[in-house]
């Protein structure tokens, strides 16, 4: 395994380097350890797990944006993955950054998974991100408080360490503009035009705002289909890593997208 760190950003390879390319992109607050249990199991294909900008060990990688994310990220996709198949899988952040890739490359991109993305944002929502940054942000750094956050976004106990870590090393520029770009993301109008083959998929115990998400990707793209994960809250892929794998699998290998849930 090869831990590298770039000019751009941070990144774990892994696999076979010969075979399509897996690039994982995480979500908002954590880094790329979220997908430790993929890359351990896709090890037939080549995984990059990327850490966005002032996530990880990109915190000097520059002010974090979707956009300009979605920018170093397919930088880094043309450097590794010459010509051949590229699949994202992108949860909540990582998704939308996904969703900006899609939309600025798509021609590059062979299937995208894109799980929990936020792209009906709120006005009310927008209001209050000032507010929850400048109180949210110190009861991250409070055990008990990051304990509960963990519980909700399905963390497993030997990775809530290096999560609370994270959490308590994050800054409040870094909290506050992650909040903003989340919380205000909408559909790119170019993302009608995306032909690339997409499955968006929701827990269906997820807030009402996430599950109309998972619908508005669906009528913005004929070629985005869509599936509701039974059972399941934020966090499908660390909550059971193993019916995530297989549904990854069979999107990426199959062209089907059903689960055992």
């Amino acid at each position: 395994m090869e831990r590298i760190v770039s000019a751009r950003l941070s990144f774990q390879e892994t696999g076979n380097k010969d075979s399509p390319l897996l690039f994982f992109i995480h979500g908002g607050g954590v880094s790329r350890w979220m997908w430790q249990k993929q890359v351990d199991y896709f090890t037939t294909y080549h995984c990059i797990a990327v850490d966005l900008p002032e996530h990880g060990q990109s915190r000097e990688a520059g002010n974090f944006s979707i956009e300009q994310s979605a920018k170093q990220c397919f930088s880094l996709i043309e450097e590794k993955a010459a010509n051949k198949a590229v699949h994202l899988i992108g949860f909540s952040l990582g998704a939308q950054v996904a969703i900006e890739m899609l939309c600025q490359h798509s021609i590059r991109i062979t299937s995208a998974m894109i799980n929990s993305a936020l792209v009906s944002p709120s006005s009310l929502l927008n209001r209050s991100v000032a507010y929850t940054a400048q109180f949210a942000l110190p009861l991250a750094k409070w055990e008990r408080f990051a304990k509960a956050q963990a519980k909700m976004l399905s963390i497993p106990e030997d990775q809530f360490q290096i999560y609370f870590h994270e959490s308590k090393q994050m800054r409040a520029q870094t909290f506050a503009r992650v909040m903003k770009e989340n919380s205000s993301f909408f559909i790119p109008p170019s993302f009608r035009s995306v032909s690339t083959r997409m499955l968006a998929t929701v827990g269906e115990k997820e807030s009402r705002l996430m599950r109309k998400s998972l619908l508005d990707l669906t009528y913005a793209n004929e070629h985005c289909q869509n599936l509701t994960i039974k059972g399941y809250g934020h966090g499908y892929s660390l909550a059971n890593p193993k019916a995530f794998n297989k549904l990854l699998q069979r999107w990426v290998e199959k062209e089907e997208w059903w689960d055992d849930n």
